[in-house]
């Protein structure tokens, strides 16, 4: 990594495991201004995850999903900060389901609709109904 400054390479000086954001958070300072700043490194997940679809498949998008959520979640105070952790769980969830890395959209938005009912039932209405194959 290099320096936000000046350019130049930067040595890691704190690193910690974000459990619920999936990522890493590093303090780095560089070696030759010696300026401090902070980074948050995450994987991928457009590399991991895929997405079925009628032709070829997909990378998966958290950003896409973010925004069916944060519509969801559209009337609570909070709005952009609860569809971040919401988003965050369900990808969690994804990850740590047993199948192959190629998702159905079904078993996405149903993920995302388990995660939903558990904390706003609005919201959960509201994903429901923008997702009719979840009514069943």
């Amino acid at each position: 990594m290099v320096c936000v400054y000046c350019d130049s390479e930067t040595k890691v000086k704190n690193s910690r495991w974000q459990k619920r954001s999936n990522q890493i958070w590093r303090r780095r300072e560089c070696k030759r201004c010696r300026a401090t700043f902070t980074t948050h490194e995450a994987a991928d997940l457009g590399g991991l995850l895929m997405v079925e679809t009628s032709g070829p498949p997909k990378p998966f998008s958290a950003d896409i999903l973010f925004t069916e959520i944060l519509l969801a979640l559209q009337d609570r105070k909070d709005t952009y900060s609860a569809a971040r952790e919401v988003t965050a769980t369900v990808t969690q969830n994804l990850l740590k389901l047993p199948e192959s890395p190629l998702f159905p959209p079904r078993l996405i938005s149903s993920e995302a609709g388990a995660v939903l009912k558990r904390l706003d039932r609005r919201a959960w209405l509201r994903y429901v109904a923008e997702h009719p194959s979840l009514q069943s």
